[in-house]
């Protein structure tokens, strides 16, 4: 029988990988994997009670180890480096010295002071004046007849030699108003002061000559009617200081005694602390004065009204004089009796309050005027000796350190002292001696 198409048809087998044929190059190349190294197993990351996850023993993988070490040695280095830099911008030195010193003992050593002269100890006194006033209850009413009073300076340029005003000697303004001075004054000599001649001069409250509101005036210039006629007329005159004031004639508030010594002794309290203050803080830095060596005098002064009704002001004035010292001149003046001291040697008294200074006799009633004092000291106090400190900073910068003993043979005021030089690792002071610091050790 014939075959069908179908019968001669082949059917077609499908295909899988390994049927392929694979060329004979290929067939001898061997096959290769990596061996198999085992990991150790990791600890379970195990998550705080919060929920959160402790990342302290966790380890970041591929980072070294190495990489990291280095970079804290590169950061400690440069810390190294950047604190050497910063020390080394600050560097700077610190001198302290224990200076030379000795006690000094008074008992009532007697010193003599003099306004002028070489060689001697020099003083000069200083004037302040203040008023004041307190509110005070008025005790009732009177009929006052009140003459004005004020300071004058009154001038003698007639001679070297001084003169002398009896009490009630007049002064006279150009308005022809008198007024006189209550004691007898005496005016001192004019001097020749570098070449030029000066007056000589004193201060005193004159009184006017009659009472009444007349008499209070301003600023004024003044004659001496008795020495009209006379050579004296114009070399001997008056200015006035301060201005006069409470005259007055009628009916005035008045205070009870008792309260007018009340008042005018919180007055005098006020007013001696103010002055004494007030005085001292306008000393200059190289003087001193001496609180023991000062004195005040008071001066009534005319009540005024007062805002509170059924009140009056009493007033006061306080004139302060005082004695003053320049400070070098004083301390070497009464240490040189006690201690040696070389030629160009100075002294500081340390504790110059403590001692009972007293001028002889109390203060003198003519002290603006007198040529000469005489005090009296007695009491302990420590004298140290001064030290040239910016001569000392100028020798010691851009030395050595072991150069210091050899430096300080040049100061024989400084007992001991010790040096420190920053940076630590400088050993020679620098050569700016604004950077060298010199401090004075107490003595022990």
């Amino acid at each position: 029988m014939p075959k069908s198409i179908d019968d001669i048809i082949v059917v077609d087998k499908k295909r899988s990988i390994r049927d392929i044929p694979i060329p004979e190059s290929r067939r001898n190349i061997p096959r290769y994997s990596p061996p198999f190294i085992p990991r150790s197993p990791e600890p379970p990351v195990t998550p705080n009670i919060d929920g959160s996850i402790n990342t302290e023993n966790l380890e970041i993988k591929g980072l070294s180890r190495f990489p990291r070490k280095r970079l804290w040695i590169a950061s400690g280095v440069a810390l190294v480096v950047l604190i050497f830099a910063i020390l080394s911008i600050w560097n700077g030195a610190t001198l302290a010295y224990v200076p030379k010193s000795a006690s000094l003992s008074f008992n009532n050593d007697i010193y003599t002071a003099r306004k002028s002269g070489e060689g001697e100890l020099l003083y000069s006194v200083v004037k302040l004046s203040k008023e004041k006033g307190v509110d005070v209850p008025a005790s009732g009413e009177e009929q006052v007849s009140r003459k004005a009073s004020g300071t004058i300076v009154v001038y003698n340029n007639a001679s070297t030699e001084a003169q002398r005003l009896i009490a009630t000697t007049r002064f006279e303004t150009t308005a022809g108003l008198v007024y006189r001075v209550a004691k007898d004054i005496v005016i001192p000599g004019k001097k020749t002061v570098a070449g030029v001649s000066q007056p000589g001069s004193i201060e005193v409250v004159v009184f006017a000559d009659v009472a009444g509101e007349k008499y209070n005036i301003g600023l004024s210039d003044f004659t001496l009617p008795g020495l009209k006629g006379s050579a004296r007329f114009s070399t001997i005159y008056a200015r006035s200081k301060t201005v006069m004031s409470g005259g007055f004639v009628g009916t005035e508030k008045v205070v009870s005694g008792e309260e007018k010594t009340k008042a005018r002794s919180q007055l005098e309290t006020a007013l001696r602390e103010e002055l004494i203050s007030e005085t001292t803080a306008q000393v200059p830095e190289d003087f001193i004065l001496l609180p023991a060596l000062s004195y005040v005098v008071f001066e009534d002064l005319p009540q005024t009204s007062s805002v509170n009704r059924g009140n009056v002001v009493i007033n006061l004035r306080g004139n302060l004089y005082g004695v003053m010292f320049k400070r070098s001149d004083l301390f070497n003046h009464l240490a040189k009796e006690k201690t040696p001291l070389a030629t160009g040697e100075l002294v500081d008294i340390v504790d110059i309050n403590a001692l009972d200074v007293a001028l002889m006799g109390g203060a003198p009633e003519g002290l603006p005027n007198s040529s000469e004092i005489k005090l009296s000291v007695t009491g302990q106090a420590l004298a140290l000796w001064r030290t040239d400190e910016v001569a000392l900073k100028t020798d010691l910068a851009g030395r050595h350190k072991k150069d210091l003993s050899s430096i300080l043979g040049n100061y024989p005021t400084v007992i001991s002292a010790t040096a420190t030089i920053r940076p630590f690792w400088k050993s020679s002071f620098p050569d700016d001696v604004g950077r060298i610091k010199v401090e004075k050790l107490p003595v022990e």
